[in-house]
């Protein structure tokens, strides 16, 4: 068999084994032993299989993975949530939309310390789904405020999808980190934006009450008050910034005040710091899984030589960089609305990565995009991950309209991700 009819049943195989509820760690690494099979031979599949899983998740890099985890389980436990929640309210709540706006305020900040889309929206949505519905807000505009600003998480750093492209790439993921932050500031910025125009003109996402100003010491007394956000935040990103630590190192230190800020908080309630570590263990291993079987996939790719004579192909077309930038975004666009952002970057990275390197196309500029991708996959059908989670915090939503909700924001990050594609430079400022 040649190499593109190895690569089009590999394909096959992911899909059938997808479409019949196989977990994707298990597909991939199934249609990778083989390919590898069909383009080696069995011996070689069974020293691939029995040394490179390990070599995979031996990286120690990797051991970021967790850490982060960690720190943002634990940073719930502790109730820092909530504190952000509060803080936002503080300053925003008095303005038309403003508890939507409080809402996308809110997950800004708790990104921070979270790294994970799906945590910031449920953690997030507990607290600020009832007290947007018990104000008047329609539930359109309550569930898509909450969905979107769960995906501030993805971007805003430590990303647990920028850790990811980093061990897939070998990009920096100090330099990446870096360059989310003002990525994530405009994203945040967009959607309160947005979340204000829509309270205010659009009839279906209009609010009937708008909460009364607070004073000066009531908002100084909440920035005051979510102290642990705010060290956490310095801490581990500012140590990034300013070179004294890498991320791994950052990772570490933020685990470890998060721990000591949650035994302070909870006043020695084991049973909520037992939670958070059951809970990174569990994320763990199932990112771990993900890995090995995306690494087989890879292997199996690269056995048929099919992303190299692609890249080479591309390369003597006549495409400048910016137009092959927006064609190889699209796939990662239309692959969002059915695979969940780990799965998409590790499934296609093997294919893409190459062809971007070749075209110059920068790969810090490019992971930042493929994020974005991933933020619009997760509040768009029929997955909608966020979607759903938001459903899960508060059963009684309607699930049409939580998706009618997400559909101004969709629409907004498609506006912001042609900016960063047409003015890079907003990405790689600090370079």
């Amino acid at each position: 068999m040649t190499g593109i009819e190895i690569s089009l049943l590999m394909g096959g195989m992911l899909i059938v084994l997808l479409l019949v509820g196989t977990p994707i760690s298990f597909a991939l690494g199934a249609a990778g032993v083989a390919g590898l099979a069909l383009a080696r031979s069995w011996q070689s599949v069974l020293f691939l299989v029995g040394s490179k899983p390990f070599a995979f998740t031996a990286e120690l890099t990797l051991i970021i993975v967790p850490l982060f985890l960690l720190m943002g389980h634990l940073a719930f436990s502790a109730g820092i949530s909530r504190r952000a929640f509060e803080a936002a309210r503080a300053w925003v709540g008095h303005i038309r939309g403003g508890l939507a706006m409080t809402t996308i305020l809110a997950s800004a900040l708790f990104a921070t310390v979270s790294g994970t889309s799906v945590a910031t929206a449920a953690t997030i949505g507990r607290i600020a789904i009832p007290e947007m519905l018990r104000f008047g807000y329609s539930e359109r505009l309550a569930a898509g405020a909450v969905a979107a600003g769960g995906t501030l998480g993805v971007l805003i750093p430590p990303s647990g999808v920028l850790v990811i492209y980093s061990i897939a790439t070998g990009t920096r993921l100090s330099d990446l980190l870096l360059a989310a932050i003002l990525p994530g500031i405009m994203t945040a910025a967009a959607y309160m934006v947005g979340v204000h125009l829509l309270a205010r003109f659009h009839p279906g996402f209009q609010s009937t009450q708008v909460l009364p100003r607070e004073g000066w010491t009531r908002r100084g007394t909440t920035l005051l008050k979510a102290w642990d956000l705010w060290l956490l935040f310095a801490v581990v990103i500012g140590s990034i910034y300013a070179g004294v630590a890498t991320p791994t190192e950052a990772a570490g230190v933020g685990a470890t005040m998060a721990l000591a800020i949650a035994l302070f908080r909870l006043r020695g309630n084991v049973r909520q710091l037992v939670s958070g570590f059951i809970e990174t263990a569990v994320s763990t291993a199932a990112i771990f899984a993900l890995i090995i079987g995306a690494g087989l996939f890879s292997l199996g790719l690269s056995a048929t030589q099919v992303p190299q004579d692609l890249a080479a192909w591309v390369a003597m077309q006549d495409v400048s960089p910016t137009v092959l930038l927006i064609l190889v975004l699209l796939p990662f666009l239309l692959l969002g609305a059915v695979v969940d952002g780990l799965s998409m970057i590790l499934l296609m990275m093997p294919i893409v990565f190459p062809i971007i390197t070749d075209a110059g196309i920068d790969p810090v500029l490019f992971g930042i995009l493929v994020t974005k991708m991933t933020e619009i996959g997760v509040i768009t059908p029929p997955v909608g991950l966020n979607v759903f989670v938001v459903k899960g915090a508060y059963p009684d939503l309607r699930i049409s309209e939580a998706f009618k909700g997400c559909v101004p924001f969709v629409v907004i990050e498609l506006i912001l991700t042609g900016i960063l594609i047409f003015c890079p430079g907003l990405v790689l400022w600090w370079l």
